[in-house]
């Protein structure tokens, strides 16, 4: 609180127009890129506002375009671009806004007549996420904190199927969750204590859930909603699919079309004499998988587990790198890892199981050298930059970091598959591809990345080597890929 109160007394001091308020969103809604609304609880403001506002209601806020497209002040550390998106108004954020000329609007539900005032500049001082992310930091003690997270997530005395590295940016998810619903209470309660009983809470209630009707196993279902890509049923078979054609596309496994679509049951591994006695696969070089932003770790327990049903040897590990950390995924993964080892045993004494390890990080083109580093073993040490011929980067559904598992693939000559999902273009605002002009005269034009054909264009001209597959699953299909054949 005392740096936002810091950052709004400079504020003041370095703009002569304008009203300026601190407050904590508690409502937002969205009407496409021109307009945008928020319901701010005040924490301080400026005398004229309050004499304007009732402070035991919140402000309402409107945001538009053309507001935001005349030029900054060099001195104006309001600098948060115009909000998009609802997410780009995330719930329960501590902002301080410069206010513009106040407007009367009738309520269109209860008819009442509401002050609106206009933002003319606004910045975000403290975001929920990156504050649950900096409690959640598994790197703050390093000597207690994540080796106890690390402990309770995997038993490296049972087994060496799996194992976690602590890296940049490793948190818990147990302790982010815990603190996102500790920002979105407090939030709440607020609002609920601005608006009361007899107040107008339908407006607010169709962008904010009421806390109190969520059932406990659904608390943080609208904690990162932005970031949803479906239900664990939705994941899972996109999972399933999305192996079965990596194994068929890179290493030449034919799956069943049980497996293509998703639904083959792992836990009746036959044994299958025709592809066992196939010695083909012992000439092939043993692949070192990365799942990029893999979670959970569903995508590499598929990948195994369908290698397992193929008899084949293909991958010899897999190595998931995002920053999230849970107590329990390992534990799950080597439950079925040792069921799988254990059936395979019994159909093939030589059978050997591929390791799943996890390197808690995130992942850009700059820092996969280190991250590759850390993924080999102590006694392959000599292997110290990622081989074409054994280095497969994968990436299904992986946010932020696609453009970077693109760009790491081709600096180093990798094999890559990604399936490219959101566009993020308010973070990557100068993407932008070729078009042929409007004009005829035959020359191209560059247009902003907007929709997500244009993404897939503008990660498509990175390199002619680049191919597009469609899987057939619902949702963002399209996946992006190369293989580099071996000489």
């Amino acid at each position: 609180e005392k740096m936002a109160e810091k950052e709004l007394s400079i504020c003041e001091d370095n703009e002569s127009n304008g009203h300026f308020i601190q407050g904590l969103i508690i409502g937002r809604r969205s009407l496409g890129r021109n307009l945008s609304f928020a319901d701010i609880a005040i924490t301080q403001s400026e005398a004229d506002v309050d004499e304007a506002n009732n402070n035991d209601a919140p402000i309402n806020i409107i945001f538009t375009r053309q507001s935001f497209v005349g030029p900054k002040n060099n001195v104006d550390t309001l600098n948060e671009p115009f909000p998009t998106k609802v997410s780009s108004l995330p719930f329960s954020a501590s902002i301080i806004a410069r206010l513009g000329h106040c407007q009367k609007v009738k309520s269109k539900i209860s008819g009442v007549i509401e002050d609106v005032w206009e933002v003319t500049r606004w910045k975000i001082t403290e975001h929920p996420k990156e504050m649950a992310e900096d409690m959640a930091s598994l790197l703050i003690d390093s000597s207690s904190k994540a080796q106890n997270e690390v402990d309770e997530q995997s038993s490296k005395h049972e087994t060496n199927s799996s194992s976690v590295i602590i890296g940049s940016g490793a948190m818990s998810c147990s302790d982010y969750l815990k603190a996102r619903a500790e920002a979105f209470e407090v939030a709440s309660k607020r609002k609920q204590q601005l608006l009361g009983p007899t107040k107008d809470q339908t407006r607010l209630k169709k962008t904010e859930p009421n806390t109190n009707s969520i059932h406990p196993e659904n608390k943080f279902n609208d904690i990162d909603s932005e970031f949803n890509h479906g239900g664990k049923q939705a994941k899972a078979k996109r999972a399933k699919i999305f192996a079965s054609w990596i194994l068929e596309t890179f290493f030449g496994i034919q799956m069943s079309t049980d497996a293509m679509m998703g639904s083959i049951q792992h836990d009746r591994l036959i044994c299958q004499p025709c592809q066992s006695n196939d010695t083909s696969a012992e000439h092939t070089p043993q692949m070192h998988v990365f799942d990029v932003a893999g979670g959970k770790g569903h995508l590499s327990l598929e990948l195994i587990l369908h290698q397992l049903q193929s008899l084949t040897h293909a991958i010899s590990r897999c190595t998931i790198v995002d920053p999230v950390v849970r107590k329990s995924d390992a534990k799950k993964r080597q439950s079925k890892l040792k069921k799988a080892e254990s059936r395979l045993r019994k159909q093939n004494d030589d059978g050997v199981v591929a390791s799943i390890d996890h390197i808690a990080t995130y992942f850009t083109k700059d820092s996969f050298p280190e991250i590759y580093t850390q993924s080999i073993p102590n006694d392959d040490l000599e292997e110290s930059r990622p081989i074409p011929t054994t280095t497969l980067l994968l990436g299904l559904h992986p946010d932020e970091c696609t453009e970077d598992i693109l760009d790491a693939a081709l600096e180093h000559n990798l094999s890559v598959a990604i399936i490219p999902c959101c566009l993020f273009s308010y973070l990557y605002p100068s993407r932008t591809i070729r078009r042929s002009s409007d004009g005829g005269d035959g020359k191209d034009e560059e247009i902003p990345v907007r929709d997500y054909n244009d993404f897939l264009h503008y990660l498509l001209d990175k390199d002619e080597s680049l191919q597009l597959a469609t899987l057939p699953f619902e949702g963002k299909n399209k996946v992006i890929y190369r293989k580099v054949e071996s000489v």
